[in-house]
């Protein structure tokens, strides 16, 4: 674990506001995805609690820091001057609610490098535990209450995607710090418990991104590990497949079987609802509304109005579910439409592209393990949100720009403390 300096600004650690900040960063994952309105509450009992303590902390950011939290600036006010090109002001304002919550990033920020706290330690300790009550609330949907999928609190992609996430995560940790068996004998259940959840939601973007981050992890951990280390993982990789195809075969492959039948029957007749057939529908919409202005698009909040206009023209196939959603169910396309090549510029540069240059080159050429550690899990972090975002304008439901916000938050602010060698370590 990160090491303590001898600093009497460091002491803070002993306070009841570090305290706070650990529990609150503890108690977020494990209610983000199956307490209704907690993680909202969570985030914003930290951004109270930055506003007091951020100040004079910009001048100790680096100029890869200072352009992230600029990017985010940029984006937010990039999409809220849009609302002056929209119809559907509603619907343009409950997404600047959303959105706005990337600039709330920035107090916290702030004050997580001015008081330099590690707190990926206690949001590590909190994913352990959010597998486990993940899994057992999307056992009691599916066996006691009967439901077809598991969704948790609010969305069975919710519940998908974060509990992938956090698996692949525990999955890191493990490598990086497994040293004994009962290491791996706690993270192996803490694994299949996320996995498996994840298979009771039925999100199919989710199992997607599982091969996907295996093959990214591989070679991005390719110099870390000695032989012995790759046997384990192989033989680990091995013992989860095998469980996972034991506790759940069917559920391995009804997804893709009923993609393919989704597809088969949007070719027969694109207005028979089915949820990958209804997204090809949004998707050809959106290309149809990003035409119309390709540069700076025709305003946040407006697809679901410019989707009924596409139909009144006859451009637009008659699928009732895809006409009257008011997003996309693609980040990208989203962002496209209604915010043109400018939009989709900025949230990924942004949201991915500056946080990655950042993780990178703090753990290019670095022997400390905990740094190589909170950089790789922050870099993970973010190619699973950009992952995410191809089937599912997550950036427009509040738990999942929430758990955004707060995976960037610990990865980036511990690596960054941790560089700077004046890391305050969580009493716990």
């Amino acid at each position: 674990m990160p090491r303590r300096v001898n600093n009497p600004r460091l002491h803070l650690s002993l306070t009841w506001r570090n305290r706070l900040v650990y529990a609150i960063v503890f108690l977020f994952p494990i209610v983000v995805a199956t307490l209704r309105d907690a993680a909202s509450t969570l985030y914003g009992l930290l951004v109270v609690l930055s506003l007091f303590y951020c100040q004079r902390a910009w001048q100790l950011l680096d100029p890869k820091e200072k352009r992230f939290l600029i990017a985010l600036g940029l984006f937010f006010s990039f999409s809220f001057l849009s609302l002056l090109m929209t119809e559907d002001l509603r619907e343009g304002f409950k997404r600047s609610e959303r959105y706005f919550r990337l600039i709330l990033l920035i107090p916290i920020y702030l004050m997580l490098r001015r008081e330099q706290i590690d707190t990926a330690k206690p949001f590590m300790l909190g994913i352990c535990g959010a597998v486990l009550v993940m899994m057992g609330q999307a056992v009691y949907q599916v066996s006691f209450l009967k439901e077809t999928v598991a969704h948790g609190a609010y969305h069975k992609i919710i519940l998908g995607d974060l509990a992938i996430l956090f698996s692949t995560l525990i999955f890191i940790g493990v490598l990086f710090f497994g040293r004994k068996k009962a290491d791996y004998l706690l993270a192996i259940p803490a694994i299949l418990a996320g996995t498996y959840t994840s298979l009771l939601s039925g999100t199919r973007t989710a199992w997607f991104f599982v091969p996907v981050i295996f093959v990214c992890l591989l070679w991005m951990c390719r110099k870390d590990f000695n032989p012995k280390a790759w046997t384990r993982i192989t033989i680990g990789i091995g013992i989860c497949l095998l469980l996972l195809g034991g506790l759940q075969p069917k559920r391995l492959t009804e997804g893709l079987a009923q993609g393919l039948s989704d597809l088969k029957t949007f070719q027969q007749d694109p207005a028979i609802e089915t949820s990958w057939g209804s997204r090809l529908v949004m998707w050809h919409n959106s290309i149809l509304i990003f035409k119309d202005s390709p540069i700076i698009g025709t305003g946040m909040g407006d697809f679901k109005t410019d989707s009924q206009m596409l139909y009144d023209k006859g451009l637009s196939y008659s699928n009732d579910f895809a006409l009257n959603q008011s997003h996309a169910h693609n980040l990208y396309l989203q962002l496209l439409a209604e915010g043109g090549i400018m939009g989709v510029i900025l949230l990924t540069v942004a949201l991915f592209v500056f946080p990655f240059l950042f993780l990178h080159a703090l753990g290019r050429r670095t022997s400390d393990k905990p740094l190589r550690f909170y950089t790789l899990s922050g870099i993970i972090g973010v190619l699973a949100f950009a992952w995410f975002g191809i089937s599912e304008s997550w950036a427009l439901r509040n738990p999942m720009i929430t758990a955004y916000c707060m995976v960037m938050l610990v990865f980036m602010t511990s690596a960054a403390n941790r560089k700077s060698g004046n890391t305050s370590s969580p009493p716990i």
